[in-house]
Parts: structure tokens; C-alpha cells; sequence
């Protein structure tokens, strides 16, 4: 008999401990109560295989699981194979369109984006209420109170001017040059795959969809070093190894910037920054810069050094931005003035932004 009681203990004990898991997850799969949309970035392998759509949203999973994956009710996908305008478009339009019919975004989402999922939303909210109207489904189905942007491609990167003119032989490239994009890009871009790369040019980048300024984004940027560095000579400015500041600050023109604040350095030194943007597209707000944190660190779950913050003590699109920082002199920075966020160090950018907005 008290073996089976003891038994029936353990059995419960677990069934409980199982569910209470389970609950777990599903109450971690809001931000501030509102469902999250993930929207990612761009994925070379599309160019090569031009997956179909169970493979996308296969992909699209694999590509937030490191943090996101299970913090959202919605990923979408889309392939790198396509234009914004194009294939892209019509993908994510009849997602949207699936949510839409259903409630999960009636009372406010909040978009999660990385890299080039920056470019595609902004397409996306510049035309979903047409989508919306047309399909005869009432606009307000499909509310998007905020977006958070990590390492932000919407004003598009130099490496994809590279691999275009690499890909379309137009003009002479060194070894270097063609190693660094193909390092970024993981194979060697020709006339034939190309695809979105084309819309990443920033040129092109910067005349896609920038009308739609209703909803905030929030931005969070990073200047890490990726491929071991050998990116960064071919991008404006300071960058994470894809994406330069210029592009992940949301500025509202290109420029080689040092910083996304001309009051506060990546690394934290509160000082003048001559090299930074005049301003920002109308309603981007940055909110953290981390100056150890590469392009892939914004979205995983790896630590990558302090963040400093831009843009707080507010509250951005329902969300409550209110990191809680300190300031101390360091005398590496020659004793001045250094704002970090606290304990910052001791979680991932993206862990720091869920349990502070959360």
C-alpha cells in the first residue's frame, strides 16, 4: 500500500510539475499581455533550394527558436528567393489575412523583427489595411500596437550593393571583397540568386514602404563583430557585421554613424557624438545599443557584454520602456561618465527587452 501511495505521490508530483511547465510556456507567450509576431530575417539557403511553404515556416521556427520561438503565437514566413513586392508581398499578405479571420490580434500585437523582417513589415503595415479591406475583413482584426526591431536592415546594408554588383559582374572585386560577402551571405551571389539582396540595397531599401508611421518601432541596435571582422571594412559607418547603424537606428538618412545618439556612445560613455544621425524616420524610437552585440546576438540567447539606453522612461505603443540603468565613471573611458543598464551583462539583448517590456 505505500508503495502505490508513494508511487501515486511521484505520479502527481510530475503531472503537476508537467502542466505547471506547460502553463509556463503558454503565460511566456505574451509581451505585456499582447500576442508577439515574429517576422524574420533574410536566409540564404531560399536562393539555393526555393523551399515551399512547410519548409519556410519550418525555417521561420528554427530561426527564432534560440530565444523568440517560444515567447510568440505567430511566425511568419516568407522567402529571400522573392522581392518585397513580389513573392514576399503575397506570402505574408495571406498570413496576415489568416490572423485576420481569427482574434488573436482584436485587442493589439506586437511585431518581434530581425534584419530584413524590418524592411518586409514596414511593406506590411504600409498596406494591410488594403489587404484587409479587400478581402472584405475589418481593419481593426488586425491591430499592431508596437514593433521591436533587432538589428533593423529596414534602411537596407552595403553588403547588399556588394553582392549585387558581385552577382551582375558589374565592376572589379578582390578576394577580400568576395570572401566578406560571401562569408555574410554563405555562398557566392551571381545574377541567379539574388532575390530580396536586391531590395537590401540602401537605395532601394530606403524607398520601400517608409510612408506607414502610425505604429512606434522600437529600435535595438548593435556594433559587434560578426565573421570575424572581415565584413565591416565594406559597411558604412559602425555596423554588427551586416547591418550598419544607419540602417538598425532607423536614421532617416544614410550616413556612416558611430552611434545611434549623439549624446550617448554604444559602449556606454555619455559624451558627444558627432558622427550620429540628425534624426530618425518619424516614430523610431532606439532603445538599446550594445556595443559587443553582433548581428545574430540581438535575437539569440547569448550574452555579449553591457547595453546602453537611448529612448526610455516611456511608454511606447502600450509598452512600458523603463530599463532600470546606472552611471558610473570607468577609467578606461578616461573617467567620464558611463549609463549602462543594470545587470545588463548578465542576460542576452533580447532577455534584457522581454523582461523589461514584459
Amino acid at each position: 500500500m505505500t508503495q502505490h501511495l508513494s508511487r501515486l505521490v511521484r505520479i502527481t508530483v510530475l503531472c503537476v510539475l508537467a502542466l505547471g511547465g506547460t502553463w509556463s510556456s503558454m503565460a511566456s507567450a505574451t509581451l505585456a499581455g499582447k500576442n508577439v509576431i515574429l517576422v524574420h530575417g533574410f536566409q540564404a539557403s531560399d536562393l539555393s533550394s526555393n523551399p515551399n511553404d512547410a519548409a519556410l515556416q519550418t525555417q521561420a521556427n528554427n530561426y527564432w527558436s534560440a530565444y523568440w520561438l517560444n515567447r510568440a503565437e505567430e511566425v511568419l514566413y516568407w522567402s529571400s528567393v522573392d522581392r518585397v513586392s513580389g513573392g514576399i508581398k503575397d506570402k505574408i499578405r495571406s498570413q496576415v489575412l489568416a490572423i485576420a479571420r481569427g482574434t488573436r490580434c482584436v485587442a493589439g500585437c506586437v511585431v518581434v523583427t530581425h534584419s530584413t523582417g524590418d524592411l518586409v513589415t514596414r511593406y506590411m503595415l504600409r498596406n494591410v489595411n488594403n489587404w484587409l479591406s479587400s478581402a472584405g475583413i475589418d481593419p481593426n482584426r488586425f491591430r499592431i500596437l508596437a514593433v521591436l526591431d533587432f538589428a533593423g536592415a529596414g534602411g537596407g546594408t552595403e553588403i547588399a550593393d556588394l553582392a549585387v554588383s558581385i552577382g551582375n559582374g558589374s565592376g572589379f572585386f578582390n578576394s577580400i571583397q568576395r570572401s566578406a560577402v560571401e562569408l555574410a551571405l554563405g555562398f557566392r551571389p551571381d545574377s541567379s540568386n539574388l532575390g530580396v539582396l536586391y531590395d537590401l540595397q540602401p537605395n532601394t531599401a530606403r524607398n520601400i514602404a517608409t510612408g506607414n508611421n502610425a505604429v512606434p518601432r522600437l529600435r535595438f541596435a548593435g556594433t559587434g563583430a560578426s565573421y570575424g571582422g572581415l565584413t565591416k571594412p565594406f559597411i558604412a559607418g559602425a555596423d554588427d557585421g551586416v547591418v550598419p547603424l544607419h540602417s538598425a537606428c532607423g536614421a532617416s538618412t544614410k550616413g556612416d554613424y558611430d552611434s545611434c545618439s549623439r549624446s550617448v556612445s554604444p559602449n556606454g560613455i555619455l559624451q558627444s557624438v558627432s558622427a550620429a544621425p540628425a534624426s530618425l524616420y518619424f516614430n523610431n524610437y532606439v532603445v538599446l545599443m550594445g556595443e559587443q552585440t553582433n548581428h545574430g546576438q540581438a535575437i539569440d540567447n547569448s550574452r555579449s557584454g553591457n547595453f546602453t539606453t537611448v529612448s526610455n522612461n516611456q511608454v511606447l505603443g502600450g509598452l512600458s520602456v523603463d530599463f532600470d540603468t546606472y552611471t558610473q565613471r570607468k577609467w578606461w573611458s578616461f573617467f567620464r561618465q558611463v549609463r549602462w543598464v543594470t545587470n545588463g551583462d548578465s542576460y542576452s539583448m533580447s532577455d534584457n527587452v522581454f523582461r523589461t517590456l514584459n
